[in-house]
């Protein structure tokens, strides 16, 4: 290996040419360790999981109750990305309901529970 002298007054383009090259290596690092699926791409457990922040575990246990859609193709299983928000919205839905349905017991008076109240 070469070393090449370098004067003074070079110093500055040398250093900016540096700074460059090194935001480009970063940059291409960074879609390199962060690729995002595309719309109606299939995804894998591990997207999925990223997707939904929940462990491969988990998903595993959803898959299991046949709760989440889901593509199986020999040993491999695989998630519609648009198919898996559209299950998304209808989960937020139901337990917006369900919360709801809770509240809703919970400020109805109940006529049964002061009836056998000895005052």
């Amino acid at each position: 290996m070469e070393t090449k002298v370098v004067s003074f007054e070079q110093m500055p383009e040398l250093i900016q040419n540096l700074v460059e090259r090194i935001d480009a290596l970063e940059k291409t690092v960074r879609e390199k360790q962060q690729p995002q699926p595309l719309e109606g791409e299939l995804m894998s457990v591990g997207d999925v999981c990223k997707l939904l922040g929940k462990s491969k575990s988990a998903v595993c246990r959803t898959m299991r109750c046949h709760d989440i859609p889901f593509i199986r193709q020999g040993n491999r299983l695989y998630f519609d990305r648009p198919t898996i928000k559209k299950w998304l919205e209808k989960k937020q839905n139901i337990e917006c309901i369900r919360q709801m349905d809770e509240f809703e017991k919970f400020m109805t008076p109940d006529p049964w529970r002061y009836k056998n109240r000895r005052w």
